[in-house]
């Protein structure tokens, strides 16, 4: 049967954590006319109703319970029932954009899908509407590559001893200086989102809850689709520059080099006007500096599922606390993929349910 649990759950990790505040003004407002909040399977979903893209979404990941299937035949996108049409860009749009574009889901595929299969198998069909889709490069979008490998590192290394659940909020940066595609839809002009956000909630092992936050723009694989408006040309941020934190900087932000950032939350609530009110979490990484995330490779490929198991074996034969490093060892033990099951993984998008890279330069 399907989960009678809907939306984002705000006590998911034990301890309440309210929605970020975001300004309804902006928010498409439901069919029932009783809020704002696109509830799903296991996540929730605002929309812009100018930009008709979302603005936020919010999704609870159980680690251990990851049971998503390979994807199988083409995208079924479809509508959501809880807006109006008009406040949602379809397939008119992404069918005939040259080939600029992924439909890029905002909470991904394999994130909802956990618990027993009848419950994950909604919370990936669900994750395929147009209020959950912006538009991304496929740079940005497939292979799994550093910025889809983000929540598993913290379940790896967020918890000493076990593996985490982790509440995902994410979104683009929807600005007003954003540029115009060069093609209309629908007769209407589309500004592009540039750069994407993503805040990672856990609980640590003391109890408390911890948020860090990354940053990844787009820019340089769609500048030459986009037009020049009225409106002043984003700052470009150089790969070797600090950045400066005026308060208008964050307002058109724009990374050269489209690489990961981890950066403060206060930077992602600048960029947004999203208001992360959170005062029973705390924020690690306060630093102004942004830091670069990069993966490297690792030489052997394993399912995060399989992480999973071994992290379970080893907790029923011990009462001990795990360390990472036994938990490495371990799973150094089992069985890898194979090239070809690499492949088919990505190839059958389920490229973000192995781990394919060791991040480096993320402060937990």
């Amino acid at each position: 049967m399907p989960s009678p649990v809907k939306g984002f759950d705000a006590n998911f990790l034990g301890r309440k954590l309210a929605f970020p505040k975001l300004d309804n003004k902006l928010c498409a407002p439901l069919l029932t006319g009783t809020g704002h909040e696109i509830v799903y399977t296991h996540f929730s979903v605002f929309v812009h109703k100018e930009r008709r893209l979302p603005i936020m979404s919010a999704c609870n990941i159980r680690g251990e319970a990851y049971n998503a299937e390979p994807r199988e035949g083409t995208e079924p996108w479809d509508y959501s029932d809880q807006i109006e049409k008009a406040f949602q860009i379809d397939n008119e749009f992404y069918g005939n954009d040259k080939n600029t574009f992924d439909r890029g889901h905002l909470v991904r595929r394999v994130d909802p899908c956990w618990g027993v299969p009848e419950v994950a198998n909604q919370a990936e069909a669900e994750t395929f509407r147009w209020v959950n889709c912006t538009p991304q490069h496929n740079k940005l979008n497939r292979n799994g590559g550093v910025w889809f490998q983000l929540e598993q590192h913290i379940m790896e290394k967020g918890v000493r001893g076990k593996i985490a659940d982790i509440s995902v909020f994410a979104g683009p940066v929807l600005n007003s200086a954003d540029k115009l595609f060069k093609l209309q839809y629908r007769n209407t002009d589309v500004p592009i989102p540039v750069v994407f956000w993503k805040i990672i909630v856990w609980k640590k092992a003391d109890n408390k809850m911890y948020a860090v936050g990354f940053m990844m723009s787009q820019w340089q694989w769609i500048k030459h689709m986009l037009i020049e408006e009225s409106a002043p040309a984003p700052a470009v941020l150089e790969k070797a520059v600090k950045p400066k934190l005026e308060d208008t900087y964050f307002e058109n932000l724009e990374f050269s080099d489209h690489q990961t950032y981890q950066v403060p939350i206060s930077a992602i609530a600048a960029a947004t006007g999203i208001k992360f009110n959170w005062r029973n979490v705390r924020f690690p990484f306060v630093q102004k500096k942004f830091k670069p995330v990069t993966g490297e490779p690792v030489a052997k490929v394993f399912a995060f599922e399989t992480i999973n198991q071994t992290a379970n074996e080893l907790a029923l034969s011990t009462n001990d606390a795990i360390s990472q490093a036994t938990l490495d060892t371990a799973v150094q033990e089992k069985e890898p993929l194979t090239n070809k099951q690499v492949e088919l993984a990505v190839n059958n998008g389920m490229a973000g349910a192995i781990k394919r890279y060791e991040l480096k330069g993320i402060q937990l």
